[in-house]
């Protein structure tokens, strides 16, 4: 059960990574995004939930098991979980990379949506904050405030720590249940235990629900 708790934890975390990554994209702008937020939110956010569900039938194969090589058959269901987790979050640390780039160089993808049709789209979807619409002319880098710079910061360093995790995460239990790593508890304590004690950390510090609250002028303009 500890082994599976440990497991499980950080998952939730990187579900909140692409939630705000997706927030940010709002703010900034949708035009310098190759995939539009809600594409972006049912991709990353479909994949941590796969790779949750994976992690989880392996940890019961796990548990369950009567032989050591039906519990190591477990691990390595486990470890699959671990690195689709992993590809999810490499993808979307590439997509973010490629996405700020073009914010910076002012390359969007698409045509920048006007006040007009702003305007428009939130008063037929009843939005209560379609008159911050009329108000907005900021977009890219305008956008990019620092508050929000801030919350990136956040976000890069707890996406870091998390993916350190993740590595040490994948090699303990490729290494097996009476390996060196996993009968380690310095590698434990140093590599995943204050890995995502920091990333908690700092996605408290750089909290979201501040920095980037839903809502705002902002997400009203783009959303």
């Amino acid at each position: 059960m500890q082994i599976v708790c440990t497991i499980f934890g950080p998952s939730f975390m990187t579900a909140a990574f692409f939630i705000i990554f997706v927030r940010i994209i709002r703010i900034i702008g949708p035009e310098y995004s190759r995939l539009s937020p809600k594409i972006y939110t049912y991709l990353f956010v479909g994949t941590d939930v796969t790779a949750l569900l994976i992690q989880s039938i392996g940890g019961a194969m796990a548990a369950t098991a009567n032989t050591p090589s039906g519990s190591a058959t477990g691990a390595h269901v486990m470890v699959g979980g671990i690195i689709l987790q992993m590809v999810a979050i490499t993808v979307y640390a590439l997509t973010s990379v490629e996405y700020f780039w073009r914010v910076y160089k002012e390359r969007p993808l698409r045509a920048r949506q006007t006040n007009e049709s702003a305007i428009s789209m939130a008063s037929r979807s009843g939005s209560p904050h379609s008159g911050d619409v009329e108000k907005s002319e900021a977009y890219g880098l305008e956008n990019l405030t620092g508050n929000v710079r801030k919350m990136v910061l956040g976000l890069i360093v707890a996406t870091v720590l998390v993916y350190i995790r993740s590595i040490y995460r994948t090699a303990e239990l490729l290494d097996g249940w009476g390996g060196p790593i996993i009968t380690n508890q310095t590698l434990f304590d140093l590599l995943d235990g204050v890995p995502v004690f920091l990333a908690m950390v700092t996605l408290n510090i750089f909290h979201p629900g501040r920095l980037i609250p839903d809502g705002g002028p902002a997400a009203g303009a783009i959303a």
